[in-house]
């Protein structure tokens, strides 16, 4: 069986991860540096550049991530020198997959009209949490289309209670008529 290149390198890194107990610590880092990184593409492209050298890129990017726990640091930049550092998306969502298996976390995709409340969100979580049997990951997103409502998606369940889905099913009931 063949895996990816960013599954290879995020098993190896949640296995240090738990190796030096700091799985949680290391999930919070990738993320953020995954995120701030998808936000400034160029910088990415800057760290992938033939032509500048690994330790260059590895002082700009210690320079950008600042301090953090060694083992996300030393990853980050080992990324850097084996020329990686484009997969770091890939890494860390099969990272995030190891992590959510280990700690028996779900990961609900929800979208909603407007963003939720921190109310929403409790309630929502604790449902599903009650439901799942599982500690739960919102991942939210806002899409003013749905009207009103929201969409709720975990692995292949999918539980539509938008606005517009509603208002399309009532006029599809009513052509029928």
């Amino acid at each position: 069986m063949t895996q990816t290149v960013g599954k290879v390198y995020a098993e190896a890194l949640f296995a240090l991860s738990r190796e030096e107990q700091c799985e949680k610590t290391v999930y919070d880092e990738l993320n953020a540096a995954a995120q701030l990184f998808a936000a400034h593409p160029d910088f990415t492209a800057l760290l992938s550049v033939p032509t500048v050298g690994a330790p260059e890129k590895i002082e700009i990017l210690r320079k950008v991530i600042g301090s953090g726990t060694g083992v996300t640091e030393n990853f980050l930049c080992l990324l850097v020198e084996k020329h990686r550092f484009n997969r770091l998306a890939e890494i860390c969502s099969a990272f995030n997959a190891l992590y959510y298996d280990a700690f028996s976390i779900a990961e609900v995709f929800v979208t909603s009209a407007q963003p939720l409340s921190e109310e929403q969100r409790s309630a929502l979580k604790a449902k599903l949490s009650g439901k799942l049997g599982k500690g739960i990951q919102l991942v939210e997103t806002v899409d003013a289309s749905l009207l009103g409502g929201m969409v709720v998606q975990y692995g292949d369940t999918r539980m539509d209670n938008s606005l517009r889905t509603r208002m399309k099913e009532m006029s599809e009931n009513l052509r029928k008529k």
